[in-house]
Formats: structure tokens, C-alpha cells, sequence
């Protein structure tokens, strides 16, 4: 019953000895693929919940300055697209990371980065509840939750491609963050899309 509250604990103690642990496991795609589909749509239903239950929807300003956002009033439309993100970054980082001399599975970068987004899902219950509260405070927690993610991610990347320093492992996504955006932006240019056309999907 212990078990996983004992693997978050572990996580934040010991990242690099918790991913070992996690890629020992030895998962099979399919239900690796499954537990994929449904960390996406609950990290998609945590961030549309606020907008989805608030009676204005998004603040008129806030639409402007990142049309982007309507995204959050549309939460299957938005899980397609956090679980299509998820599953080219898992391969982009796995590819990049060989072309790096590292080594590894894919299974095992795909264990390790769902497991990252399943403690995130919890992170953001507790920042929603703490929202209700002091929102404040949980705009400050957000913040710092979003520091350790991007430190345990570091680690995560290290171990599932045999770096030896988390220097290599920031290069990789550094160098898979940049390719991923310039991707998406030669994208929207070719297919005409634009951001501010959400509002009328």
C-alpha cells in the first residue's frame, strides 16, 4: 500500500537510484502506451478543470496575449495534443540521445518519463488545492515544483541514456527542446494555422 508514496519520497531523495529502480522493471510497449494515454488525460483534465468549472472561461486579455490558452476550454482536444507531445519528446530525446553515444531503451526513457508525469499530475492536485486557499502561495509552489521537476528530469534523461554527467543530459535537452520548437513553428507556417484561431475550433 506503501509502495508508490515510498517511490515519490525515493524520487525526490534519490532520483538516479529511483530511475534505475523504475527501468528495472522491464515494461512492455503496450503497457507502457497505456499508461501514457492515461497520465495524458489526467495532467489534460487537471489543467482544463479550472477553466472548464470557472464562469467566465479565460480572461478576454489572457486570450490575447497567448491565444494558445483556448486550448484549456477544449480538454480532449487538449489531451490528443499533451499525449502527442509526450510521445515525440520520448522519441526525440531517445533518438537524440543516441546520436550522443549514449545507450538505453526505449522502454526505459518511456517508464521513466511517464512515471515524471504521473508525480506531476499529483504536484498539480496539490497546487489546485492549495489554490483554492491562497493562490498566491500556490503560484509560488508552482514555481518551485516546476524547478525540482526540471532537476529530476535532468536525472531521469541521464539514466535512461547511460550519461555520465547531467551536463550531457541538459545538452540533449537542450538541443531536443530547440529542434522540437523550430519543428513546430515550420509546421504551423506550412499549414497556415494560427493560434488566435482556437477561439473558433
Amino acid at each position: 500500500m506503501n509502495f508508490w508514496p515510498q517511490l515519490a519520497v525515493d524520487t525526490l531523495r534519490d532520483p538516479k537510484d529511483t530511475a534505475v529502480q523504475i527501468m528495472g522493471w522491464n515494461l512492455d510497449r503496450a503497457t507502457l502506451y497505456m499508461a501514457l494515454f492515461a497520465v495524458a488525460a489526467v495532467n489534460a483534465l487537471l489543467a482544463s478543470a479550472p477553466v472548464v468549472l470557472s464562469q467566465g472561461g479565460i480572461d478576454a486579455s489572457a486570450r490575447a496575449a497567448l491565444p494558445i490558452l483556448a486550448l484549456l476550454e477544449r480538454p480532449i482536444m487538449f489531451f490528443v495534443i499533451v499525449a502527442g507531445t509526450l510521445v515525440v519528446m520520448i522519441q526525440a530525446l531517445f533518438w537524440a540521445g543516441r546520436a550522443m553515444g549514449g545507450t538505453g531503451e526505449m522502454t526505459e526513457m518511456m517508464s521513466l518519463i511517464i512515471w515524471l508525469q504521473a508525480l506531476r499530475a499529483l504536484a498539480q492536485v496539490g497546487i489546485l488545492t492549495v489554490g483554492f486557499i491562497a493562490p498566491v502561495l500556490a503560484s509560488l509552489v508552482a514555481l518551485g515544483l516546476q524547478i525540482v521537476a526540471f532537476w529530476l528530469f535532468l536525472h531521469f534523461i541521464s539514466a535512461a541514456m547511460r550519461f555520465n554527467s547531467l551536463l550531457r543530459a541538459f545538452g540533449l535537452l537542450v538541443a531536443v527542446a530547440t529542434a522540437l520548437f523550430l519543428g513546430m513553428m515550420l509546421l504551423l507556417t506550412l499549414t497556415g494555422f494560427s493560434a488566435g484561431g482556437l477561439g473558433n475550433v
